[in-house]
């Protein structure tokens, strides 16, 4: 009998010893196949639409990118994009697929790619009144960690505009250089059908330098560090001082309301082959 029991709780342990490790393979297992919709996500996450909006020029978002209008170039080893326009503006885009020691690849690897690297650029002017906006911006994104559980997206950008309002006392033209910095943003990775997530972590700096007709300079940043959530840290740096504030983003981004950045869904682009 006492022999039965030994046996017993050793036949006990080892289920649970094998339960143990059951669980943990189910958890390492956990993390969804990488795949080139999901690393579109998150060069296209809700954290972002205050830069995108920033990088327009005028305010506008751009819409996520889809592979289906993005046909690979052998030459340039880029996934060139066909542009979208919209009342005056166009935005151009290619990506480029990474592997081991970054080199350049022709499809994507479930297994393969480590990383994407994508460029924007948005030109012309924009005239929706009375007022005209001219606009020259070019941007980087780079997300790395394919394949992991957690990306990093690191990212530039700059844009010169210049805009005349025959209603400016102050005097047309208004000259002005608007930077975006997105340093380590780390996103989770997320099965199918589950929230979009924010950034565990990092940092995007926004900021602007104006100086109109008359040579008065003004100078606004917008500093925003994450931590999980739309809930932000938010430094701004405006006319009126700095301040410091916990600032829901996906609402508006200040520490009073802030200004509302504008909904993809709202997005003025349109395919050319749909106009």
């Amino acid at each position: 009998m006492k022999y039965s029991g030994i046996s017993t709780l050793a036949a006990l342990a080892l289920i649970g010893f094998a339960g143990a490790c059951a669980s943990a393979d189910a958890l390492a297992s956990k993390t969804p196949p990488s795949t080139l919709d999901a690393a579109l996500a998150d060069v296209d996450n809700p954290s972002l639409e205050f830069v995108e909006a920033w990088f327009s020029g005028v305010g506008v978002v751009s819409p996520a990118i889809d592979p289906g209008r993005c046909p690979f170039d052998a030459t340039s080893q880029y996934f060139v994009c066909a542009p979208l326009t919209a009342a005056g503006l166009t935005l151009s885009q290619r990506f480029t697929l990474l592997g081991a020691g970054g080199a350049r690849q022709s499809a994507f690897g479930e297994t393969t790619t480590t990383g994407l690297h994508l460029e924007n650029s948005v030109s012309g002017t924009w005239a929706p009144d009375a007022t005209t906006t001219t606009v020259d911006g070019q941007q980087t994104l780079d997300l790395t960690g394919l394949g992991s559980s957690k990306h990093t997206l690191n990212g530039t950008s700059l844009t010169l505009t210049s805009l005349v309002d025959p209603n400016n006392r102050a005097g047309s033209p208004v000259q002005t250089e608007r930077k975006t910095t997105i340093t380590d943003l780390v996103i989770p990775v997320v099965v199918a059908g589950a929230p979009t997530p924010w950034p565990l972590s990092g940092m995007i700096d926004v900021r602007s330098r104006s100086v109109d007709a008359l040579g008065n300079v003004s100078v606004s940043i917008y500093s925003m560090k994450f931590d999980g959530s739309s809930i932000v840290t938010l430094t701004m740096t405006v006319p009126g001082g700095i301040q410091t504030c916990r600032s829901n983003i996906a609402l508006g981004v200040g520490c009073t309301g802030g200004d509302v950045p504008p909904r993809r869904s709202a997005s003025p682009y349109d395919e050319p082959a749909l106009r």
